[in-house]
């Protein structure tokens, strides 16, 4: 009797106590059914991304002429590297959304087309935009399609070797004016010893003023290079001081122009033979000014000649004015394949690493369907061909 009593008490307590918890079960089943709901919307709203109801009929795209990446052709369209691909990027999109969707393209400077990007006045900015920490906080970018650098144009000339590039080092300023310096002297020298030595040692000298001055000239010669044939020997005091003057003076500048010349054909040497952003310090530089490239040479102290474009850097370049120019390697390629083939040539390997791609204003539903599009094209074997077709050579 009381273990049934006991049965029946612990029966009813349980059951109260069930009752009691039973708003908190609600409550919990409740939240777990609306946060459920809440994942399906969202699942339901990204996957309707691609639908018609969220693509712009018209992609306002912020663009500048920066070739390759952006450029007009002779009928006033926009072309280039950037261009197409975002044609790629348009052509996706109609075939996903099954809608016409159109390009309006409008040109801006690079900070107008940044601050345009961020603050949603476009749809996204297409050109040689490059990917840093500063742009990544005010905007969003896609995946790179192209990754370059700083690059160094050099004259083509450069590439000579041999007798040609002693002749350019023997008819440079340098060495024509050590020569000059040194015909100077002998020609001090000839006339000192034709004064003193006219009168008493006609037979050597006394020929005219311009006879005898050459035969002092020949004398100096001689007597500077320590061959001394000893057909023209000063008898007059005056001119025995001169020649001993003369001689002990030689070996200074026998010394000296050796030293010179050697100095002169060995700068020609190092400066024709730049082979790397090392070599830069010693030679004379020239890059557009307010430019990445302008900011890498700035910060090591290494000065340059300021150019308001690439083009009128690679025109002094070819001038001879300058001995290299430094800019964006991949618009230095294209701009020296396109006006400058066969006068200038880029060196080989890149430096300062910089990734292109679009930008795109913060949370932009299109980032998602550009990178798929920019992945299937950049990794297709044409992708090589199309750079080539800009740069002129299959890119690695």
């Amino acid at each position: 009797m009381r273990g049934t009593r006991w049965f029946t008490d612990t029966w009813e307590n349980e059951v109260k106590r069930f009752f009691s918890c039973w708003p908190i079960i609600v409550f919990v089943i409740c939240l777990w059914g609306m946060n459920s709901r809440a994942i399906s919307q969202d699942e339901v709203s990204a996957e309707s991304t691609w639908g018609q109801s969220e693509l712009p009929s018209t992609l306002v795209v912020a663009t500048r002429e920066v070739p390759p990446f952006a450029m007009r052709n002779e009928n006033g369209q926009w072309i280039g590297i950037s261009i197409d691909l975002l044609r790629e990027v348009k052509a996706e999109l109609e075939r996903e959304s099954d809608q016409q969707i159109n390009l309006e393209f409008k040109e801006m400077s690079l900070t107008e087309m940044l601050d345009a990007v961020e603050h949603s006045e476009v749809t996204l900015a297409a050109a040689a935009i490059t990917m840093n920490y500063d742009r990544e906080k005010r905007m969003d970018f896609t995946h790179s399609f192209h990754t370059s650098g700083l690059g160094i144009a050099v004259a083509a000339k450069q590439r000579r070797s041999g007798w040609s590039g002693i002749i350019d080092a023997v008819l440079s300023k340098t060495f024509l004016r050590i020569v000059a310096g040194l015909l100077l002297a002998m020609l001090v020298s000839a006339v000192g010893i034709y004064l003193f030595e006219r009168k008493y040692n006609r037979e050597q000298f006394d020929k005219g003023w311009v006879k005898g001055i050459a035969a002092g000239m020949w004398w100096a010669a001689v007597t500077l290079t320590t061959v001394g044939y000893g057909d023209k020997v000063p008898r007059t005091l005056g001119g025995r001081t001169i020649g001993l003057i003369w001689m002990f003076a030689g070996l200074f500048i026998i010394a000296g122009f050796t030293a010179a010349v050697t100095s002169a054909l060995t700068l020609t040497e190092l400066r024709a033979r730049i082979s790397g952003p090392s070599d830069l310090s010693r030679a004379k530089v020239a890059t557009v000014d307010g430019s990445t490239s302008a900011d890498y040479l700035r910060s090591r102290h290494i000065r340059f000649a300021k150019h308001p474009d690439v083009d009128s850097a690679l025109a002094s370049l070819v001038a001879n004015n300058c001995d290299a120019v430094v800019y964006d390697a991949a618009i230095l390629k294209y701009q020296t394949y396109q006006n400058h083939s066969g006068e200038a040539f880029v060196l080989p390997g890149s430096f300062e690493r910089q990734h292109y791609a679009f930008a795109l204003p913060s949370d932009s539903p299109l980032r998602e369907p550009i990178n798929q599009v920019l992945l299937r094209q950049t990794s297709a074997p044409k992708w090589d061909d199309v750079l080539a077709t800009y740069f002129g050579e299959v890119q690695p």
